[in-house]
């Protein structure tokens, strides 16, 4: 799975971009070289929006898990003002 945090960081200084090929996506990262500078080939990183799809469903899923110990909390809380 791709950083998307970092992908976000890149994409803003345009050293990474997305490629549609077909049905399919990629993730083209600039690389260059250490020693000079120069140019390399960019690594090239397919991206599958099948597990993009279950990474986002699945953060949802523990962001209603966590939401709902907060409000436990929160009653904890509430009843100690009282």
């Amino acid at each position: 799975m791709i950083d998307l945090k970092k992908y976000q960081e890149l994409k803003t200084k345009s050293l990474v971009s997305l490629v549609k090929a077909g049905d399919s996506y990629a993730m083209a990262t600039k690389k260059f070289s250490a020693e000079d500078g120069t140019d390399l080939p960019d690594e090239v990183v397919g991206v599958s929006m099948g597990e993009l799809t279950e990474k986002k469903e699945a953060l949802q899923a523990e962001i209603v898990e966590i939401d709902a110990f907060i409000a436990d909390c929160d009653k904890l809380n509430e009843e100690k003002e009282v």
